[in-house]
């Protein structure tokens, strides 16, 4: 038995009808259900103005649909089939208990019958099952005639009755306080409804809420006059009757108003901005001192508005009043009642009450609390009229407009006072048995104080539990932001209240954000997604930060504005369905694609002549990468690692692989940066998936580089030998070229220099014959570095020479920093330290042009080298700190240790023993684990020599006949002889 749904939209056993005639037709025969309804009553409900000429046949097909929908497979003759032709129209058999609305008008009709029996608990509780029933407005998502709305507007109007008969009753039963919150949401939605304003002025008055009984029952009479001309009815001026004051001859004492909110017995941290707020508010001034205090949902500023208040109250003696629901006169209303006002003193226009307002508080000290204003309007109606008096606002917005007033943005909570907060939720023991997981919870919690109130419950309500579970199930993005709710915390709630306040735009702007799971984003990312224009994207953006959904980094180093979304409200983003996210993301990947090939071109200086002018730059993007494509890049590392993430977790195979190439020629060198490592290995996997052999194969080349860079030349090795394997397949000998030369670099640190040889031959040869001068000149610099190696300096010289000669061919001047910075090397090993020196200037210079940090760093190395080698240790200490922390902050460990072997050298010669032991045994570590044993014959040989510069002539010895047989069996000549020669020293002493 199928069940289907009309309160609310239309459903067939709980799912939704598609398309929109199916859904007109079905609704049509069940509202009718169990009878014979005409053709031409569905060609009525299908097109109430003007029926088509084909109408019988589209009302016949949509029939056969829903046949197919209800009862798959029956033929339409069928006893079986639910959906029969009959009489000339169709009749659709639907059991009493298959249609919601049956149920519906069943339990309605039992709740008035135990109504008339007296048994208001009973029909209250029928009444309550037979409201749970609706989803929504009655056939919502249902377009008909005059049939299909006539039932839908009866439906709705017996929902209201039975709504209205069942909040009688709960007050009846006393149930006020439950009914409020319901009410006042049904009153807002139907402000001219009298009989529900009635049932709230009730409850309100019942639970001693005189005020806000009054202000409910003047919305409501301003409604009433001004939507309908009308005056309120008997109803409700007899609920609101009994609360009128009565003037006796002498007034009571009047009580000072101290309206605000209990403190929090818990309130941790925001010492700082407590008290900056505190002098703020006292400050001397001329006029009422008004301050906003602004943040997004969950940062507390409610609490710590309140807690300021309490301490500021003696400083407020004449009254400290709380801004209530309503409108401004309502809440001016309040105001003045408390501060003595009766109602027969009490203007009904806003204008006359703003001036008794101003002119009761000129010459007091009063304190007022408008807690989450909703625009700037609200509060400027409600300032006070004395210099005496401050307005203490909080609101998600930052309230610009609002004159005179000083804007206080509140920050997440810093770890140290996230961590205090939790400790006095859950006890500082707890946290103290597990501090790791303690921190990773505050951090999950992203700095919210009211996502660290709830996970503290949690801890407190479940003792035995182990923080680490939490952690765990916080970290899970598919049920993280779920964990973040306990009572009527929530913060997922929080999130949406700002997120509903949004024009779509901006909702739609954040749901794509979302979805990307960018770590931070520019306007271009917003226009790109919206695919809108620059200006409509800025004033998203600037709308979504005015709202507290979307934060501000600053200008990045391209000169772009950069924002972030809070973690959690990433994650609610997330959640959130958007139908074009798939086309939104598919630009984006073309965007990013194109702007690296932009950045790439520029970088690689025009390497090959272009066939025709580059197109002119068109966004302030675009203009970012052209003029600087090194801080492009380093600033969208990061995006670029996310979003191959993402495009390979979608199954975008191809633009997977697309992003990893792009990445691999645009990223830092950072090559122990595990997303590196990942965008990496995806771009190989994705290649696998699509069957692009040649893909596969430059995946792997990348892979090899990156575990080179690493000093993982076993690895680089493997990754390099299958990626020549697929190269000589495809018959590719550019890309064979490529992997040669780079497999040589490896062998050459290996000591395999015989077959590095030939490997950089066939890849000179390969490179002239494929016409590749890029690769013929890194094959020639690769040689050179053999030939240094083994010591012929001179024919060294002549491949960095040639080397540089093809690259500035290329126009490629980062190919002639590289080479220059070779050629200084080998003049410096033969003592023309000036001709050295220019070179090195020249590749420091072009290396900081192009942003290439990673070259920039062996370039300050090799002139750290040559200023020890000249006498100027302190230039050389400058040099060479630098390009430490340059790899370091590119978590380059292998060339860092280099660098430190350096250091480590420079050290010796500053007769600073202790630093260079250190420098020099840190680098061999990390060379031993590396298993780098190029780099362990460097370390032993640094250690020799200051072994034998003090004394130590045992060791000396012994470590650097180690480091000469490491050199020997190498086959690095020029470095065998550098340590026999301090062996010879040693010895001959």
């Amino acid at each position: 038995m199928i069940r289907y749904g009309v309160l609310g939209p239309l459903t067939a056993d709980g799912e939704r009808v598609s398309p929109g005639q199916h859904r007109t037709v079905l609704a049509t025969l069940l509202i009718q259900a169990n009878e014979a309804v005409p053709t031409s009553t569905l060609v009525d409900e299908l097109w109430p103005d003007r029926a088509p000429g084909s109408a019988t046949v589209m009302v016949q097909m949509c029939v056969s649909g829903l046949r197919k929908l209800l009862a798959p497979g029956v033929p339409a003759r069928d006893p079986r089939q639910v959906l029969r032709t009959y009489r000339g129209g169709y009749r659709l058999e639907v059991p009493d208990d298959a249609l919601d609305q049956a149920s519906f008008l069943a339990l309605a009709e039992r709740g008035h019958r135990l109504a008339a029996e007296r048994d208001p608990k009973g029909a209250a509780q029928a009444l309550r099952e037979a409201l749970e029933l609706w989803r929504a407005p009655a056939l919502q998502d249902v377009t008909g005639g005059a049939v299909v709305n006539a039932h839908a507007t009866w439906l709705d109007e017996q929902r209201a009755a039975v709504l209205e008969q069942r909040i009688a009753l709960d007050l009846t039963l006393g149930a006020h306080r439950a009914v409020i919150a319901e009410l006042r949401g049904q009153v807002a939605a139907e402000p001219t409804n009298e009989a529900l304003a009635a049932h709230l002025v009730t409850a309100l008055a019942a639970v001693g809420r005189q005020g806000e009984a009054l202000a409910v029952f003047e919305r409501t009479r301003a409604a009433l006059a001004t939507e309908l001309g009308v005056r309120p009815g008997r109803r409700l001026l007899g609920a609101v009757a009994g609360l009128r004051p009565r003037v006796t001859a002498g007034r009571p004492k009047r009580v000072v108003p101290a309206q605000l909110p209990p403190d929090i017995a818990d309130f941790t941290g925001r010492t700082e901005i407590v008290a900056e707020i505190g002098r703020a508010l006292t400050a001397p001034a001329s006029a009422p001192r008004v301050l906003v205090l602004c943040g997004q949902g969950g940062l507390g500023k409610s609490a710590l508005a309140v807690h300021v208040a309490h301490l500021l109250r003696e400083r407020f003696p004449d009254a400290q009043l709380v801004a209530g629901d309503g409108s401004a006169a309502e809440v001016l209303g309040q105001f003045l009642r408390a501060l003595g006002v009766t109602d027969d003193e009490l203007p009904s226009a806003l204008v006359d009450r703003q001036h008794l307002w101003r002119t009761r508080t000129a010459s007091s000290r009063v304190l007022v609390l408008v807690d989450g204003a909703r625009d700037e309007q609200q509060v400027r109606a409600l300032l006070p009229g004395g210099s005496g008096c401050a307005v203490l606002v909080t609101s998600r917005r930052r309230l610009l407009g609002l004159e005179g007033a000083r804007t206080v943005e509140l920050p997440e909570l810093a770890e140290s006072e996230a961590l205090d907060l939790l400790a006095a939720l859950a006890g500082r023991a707890r946290l103290d048995a597990e501090p790791g997981e303690a921190r990773e919870l505050v951090r999950l919690c992203g700095g919210l104080p009211l996502a660290v109130r709830i996970v503290g419950a949690k801890l407190a309500a479940h003792a035995h539990e182990p923080i680490a579970d939490l952690v765990a199930r916080l970290a899970d993005r598919h049920r993280g932001l779920g964990e973040l709710r306990a009572g009527d915390l929530d913060v997922r709630a929080t999130v949406d209240v700002s997120y509903a306040e949004c024009p779509e735009p901006q909702r739609r702007a954040l749901r794509l954000l979302g979805h990307a799971g960018l770590p931070t984003c520019t306007r271009w990312t917003v226009a790109t997604l919206l695919d809108s224009a620059a200006d409509t994207a800025r004033d998203v953006c600037e709308g979504l930060v005015d709202a507290q959904l979307l934060q501000v980094g600053g200008r990045d180093a391209a000169g772009l504005v950069r924002y972030r979304l809070h973690d959690l409200i990433a994650a609610f983003a997330a959640e959130q369905e958007e139908p074009g996210a798939a086309d939104a993301m598919e630009r984006l990947v073309h965007g990013y694609l194109a702007l690296a090939g932009r950045a790439h071109d520029k970088l690689r200086a025009s390497r090959f002549p272009p066939a025709a002018p580059p197109a002119p730059a068109t966004s302030a993007t675009e203009r970012a990468v052209q003029a600087d494509p090194g801080g492009w890049r380093h600033e969208e590392s990061g995006n670029l690692v996310a979003l191959t993430r993402w495009t390979y977790r979608t199954g975008w195979w191809r633009h997977t692989w697309q992003l990893a190439d792009a990445f691999a020629g645009l990223a830092e060198r950072r090559p122990d940066d595990p997303g590196v490592r990942d965008v990496a290995v995806l771009g190989l996997l994705a290649a696998r998936r699509t069957g692009d052999r040649r893909a596969e194969a430059m995946s792997l080349c990348a892979l090899g580089d990156l575990r080179w860079e690493s000093g993982r030349a076993g690895v680089a090795a493997r990754y390099y030998a299958l990626a020549s394997t697929a190269f000589e397949e495809l018959g590719d000998d550019r890309g064979l070229a490529r992997v040669l030369t780079a497999r040589a670099d490896v062998d050459i640190e290996r000591g395999r220099l015989d077959r590095a040889r030939e490997d950089l031959r066939r890849a000179l040869l390969l490179a002239q014959l494929c016409g590749d001068r890029q690769c013929r000149a890194d094959a020639l610099d690769q040689l050179g570095s053999l030939l240094a190696d083994i010591g012929d300096l001179a024919a060294a010289e002549d491949c960095f020479t040639n080397s540089r000669q093809v690259a500035e061919s290329l126009g490629s001047l980062r190919g002639v920093a590289r080479a220059e910075k070779r050629l200084a090397d080998v003049l410096r090993w033969r003592g023309e330290h000036e001709q050295a020196r220019e070179r090195l200037e020249t590749a420091l210079e072009i290396s900081r042009e192009h942003a290439d940090v990673h070259w920039e760093a062996h370039v300050l190395r090799s002139l750290g080298e040559l200023d020890r080698a000249t006498g100027d240790l302190a230039g050389s200490e400058r040099s060479l700190t630098r390009a430490c922390e340059l790899f370091t902050e590119l978590g380059h460990r292998h060339a860092r240790a280099y660098v430190l072997y350096s250091l480590g050298e420079l050290y010796a010669d500053q007769e600073l023993p202790e630093r260079a032991e250190l420098s020099l045994a840190a680098c061999r570590q990390v060379f031993q684990a590396l298993d780098d044993r190029r780099g362990q014959g460097y370390a032993l040989l640094g250690l020799g020599r200051l072994w034998a510069r003090h004394g130590d002539g045992d060791a000396a010895i012994a470590t650097l006949r180690a480091a000469a047989g490491i050199f020997a069996r190498l086959g690095h000549r020029r470095c065998e002889r550098t340590a026999l020669s301090a062996l010879a020293a040693v010895t001959t002493v």
